[in-house]
C-alpha cells in the first residue's frame, strides 16, 4: 500500500496570507474556515519500518508541519535521527524549496531528486547548505526508478515544472502529484487517467482571480498555473481515479469556502479540496 500525508495544502503565502485581507483570509482569521500551511506532501510504502518517508516539496512551514505529524518526528532510540529519506522537488519555487534549509542539521547529505533546471536555479541554496549537511542531488527520468522503500517513481516533465507519479511495487497502485501545472501534455493526461490517486494544481479557480484583489496582478496562466474552471476541471472530472484532489490552493480561491458554488461544483464532480493533515492509504 501507499501511505500519504498532506502536510500543507496551500499555495505560497499560506492561508491566511500575512498581508492579505481577502474574504478567505478574513474568514480564516475569524475561525470560520481552517488555516492552511504551504504545500508539502509526505509519502511512503506502507510498512512497519521507521524510515523511508519521502517529501514532495519542502515548504517554508516544514518544521511546523513535522511537529504536527508524529510519523515524521524522530525516534526516541537516538538523540538525532529522522524518518525522512529525502525530498522530491517539482520546481524551484521558494514555497517548494525553502524548507530544505530547515533540514540542514541532519548528519548526512540531504537526498534531493530534481531536474537539472531546478538544481541550477537553486544553486544559492546548494551553496548555503554546503556548510551544513550538503545536498546529494539525484536526477529524475521519464521511466520508473525504484526507491529502497518499495516505491518506484517517474518524472513527467512540463514547462517550468515536473509532476511525479509513484507506484507501489507490491500492489501496482499509483499516485500522481502535480501541484504546479501551466499546461497539459499528453503524458500528463495519460497519468491523470491511469493513476489511482490524483493530486492536481488547484492554485486558482479562474485565470484573472488574483487581479480581483490585487489590481495589475499576473493571471494564473502567466504564473504557470492552469486555472480550474476552464483548464483542469473537465480533465479531473473525467478521470477514473479513485480519488481526485485539488492541492496547492491560493488564499483567494473560492473553493476554500465549503458553502461556495465552486466548492459545490467540485463535490458534485467527485473532486476533493485538500486540507492540512489529510491522510490517504491506497
Amino acid at each position: 500500500m501507499i501511505r500519504i500525508h498532506i502536510l500543507g495544502s496551500a499555495a505560497g503565502g499560506g492561508l491566511p496570507q500575512w498581508n492579505c485581507a481577502c474574504v478567505n483570509c478574513v474568514a480564516a482569521r475569524a475561525g470560520k474556515i481552517d488555516p492552511q500551511t504551504q504545500s508539502s506532501i509526505a509519502i511512503r510504502a506502507d510498512s512497519e519500518e521507521f524510515q523511508n518517508w519521502w517529501l514532495i516539496n519542502a515548504s517554508p512551514d516544514l518544521s511546523r508541519q513535522i511537529e504536527s505529524a508524529p510519523r515524521l518526528q524522530p525516534s526516541r532510540n537516538a538523540s538525532r535521527n529522522t524518518p525522512i529519506a529525502g525530498v522530491f522537488l517539482t520546481n524551484s519555487d521558494i514555497d517548494h524549496a525553502l524548507g530544505l534549509l530547515l533540514l540542514r542539521q541532519q548528519e548526512k547529505p540531504l537526498v534531493v531528486y530534481a531536474t537539472d533546471e531546478t538544481r541550477t536555479a537553486l544553486a544559492w541554496l546548494d551553496r548555503a547548505l554546503t556548510r551544513f549537511c550538503g545536498i546529494e542531488w539525484r536526477t529524475t527520468t521519464a521511466n520508473f526508478q525504484s526507491l529502497d522503500s518499495g516505491l518506484a517513481f517517474r518524472a513527467i516533465e512540463l514547462p517550468g515544472s515536473v509532476a511525479f507519479q509513484f507506484r507501489d511495487d507490491a500492489t501496482g497502485r499509483t499516485a500522481l502529484f502535480a501541484p504546479s501545472i501551466g499546461s497539459l501534455t499528453e503524458q500528463l493526461r495519460d497519468a491523470v487517467h491511469t493513476s489511482d490517486l490524483v493530486m492536481f494544481d488547484g492554485t486558482f479557480w479562474s485565470d484573472g482571480e488574483l487581479g480581483l484583489v490585487q489590481p495589475g496582478a499576473r493571471s494564473a496562466r502567466e504564473m504557470n498555473h492552469l486555472p480550474i474552471n476552464d483548464g483542469s476541471f473537465d480533465l479531473l472530472r473525467q478521470s477514473p481515479a479513485h480519488r481526485k484532489i485539488y492541492i496547492h490552493i491560493n488564499n483567494t480561491n473560492p473553493i476554500l469556502m465549503p458553502d461556495s458554488p465552486e466548492h459545490a461544483e467540485l463535490k458534485q464532480a467527485g473532486i476533493e479540496v485538500a486540507r492540512d493533515g489529510l491522510e490517504i492509504v491506497l
